[in-house]
């Protein structure tokens, strides 16, 4: 029977198995209940064998459309310095993305946009993704309308990459080029369900120099967190070195294979 000290010295070395480096940086909600935000992403990042590190923006009891939910905004003193512990860690030396999805406040938007504008210079090479979470057509607009201003002024023109719905990207640039959302740092664009016509969804993927699309059949579903599905898909993908396209393409395959199987 193993003595007091050798039990403490086995859990220690439980505690500290997992000393994989992190390979993305998640920014967004996080649920109890349901799969939305970094409650669906999450998942898909472990199932790809990636390691990454969460920083909740509001943590909620149940997604908001059931019948008891509660939810608890993080501060902005708090995200502030749970991102400087990020850099101070070293967790940012050893990532290749940093993404971000839903902010429950402007004034949220604008601490990670100054967080990320440091980050941008201490390390030029990390990519920056974000998801411009703001509604989508079957709910409208269901963030305030300073949390999108925010989005699109302080947070867009620090992205590699942005990731909007065709509903988001209507609201961000009318029916103007959606270039014109792209920063001194941008290299795309890619628009989820950008049509849906005959039974087609098509996903459009726009470069300061090029367009094209990803084709599949569509699938009829209301259900939520299919957005953050693919944004981690496709952030997945990117960081094992696919291509733009393959990584759009990996990432609506894997969002259809979860929607035919049930488990988004």
């Amino acid at each position: 029977m193993p003595s007091a000290g050798e039990e403490i010295l086995e859990q220690r070395a439980q505690l500290e198995f997992d000393q994989r480096r992190a390979d993305v940086v998640m920014i967004g909600s996080q649920v109890v209940y349901g799969s939305v935000g970094l409650s669906a992403a999450i998942p898909v990042m472990h199932n790809e064998g990636l390691r990454v590190v969460a920083v909740p923006t509001v943590v909620l009891s149940s997604m908001p459309r059931y019948a008891s939910s509660h939810r608890q905004p993080m501060s902005d003193q708090w995200l502030a310095d749970a991102l400087q512990d990020l850099v101070d860690l070293g967790i940012i030396d050893e990532v290749s993305t940093i993404s971000t999805g839903y902010f429950a406040s402007a004034s949220q938007v604008r601490v990670v946009a100054a967080w990320l504008q440091k980050i941008r210079e201490t390390h030029p090479h990390v990519r920056i993704v974000v998801d411009p979470i703001m509604g989508d057509s079957d709910v409208g607009i269901y963030v305030a309308d300073e949390i999108a201003t925010a989005i699109c002024q302080d947070l867009c023109p620090l992205a590699t990459g942005i990731i909007p719905n065709a509903f988001e990207l209507s609201h961000m640039v009318g029916s103007g080029d959606p270039r014109s959302l792209l920063g001194p740092f941008g290299e795309w664009i890619i628009v989820t369900s950008a049509t849906e016509t005959m039974g087609t969804t098509v996903t459009r993927i726009v470069t300061r120099d090029s367009v094209q699309e990803v084709a599949s059949a569509t699938i009829d579903t209301t259900v939520k967190g299919a957005g953050d599905v693919y944004a981690a898909a496709l952030i997945a993908a990117l960081h094992k070195d696919f291509s733009l396209i393959d990584a759009a393409t990996h990432a609506s395959n894997t969002v259809r294979a979860g929607l035919q199987t049930k488990a988004l």
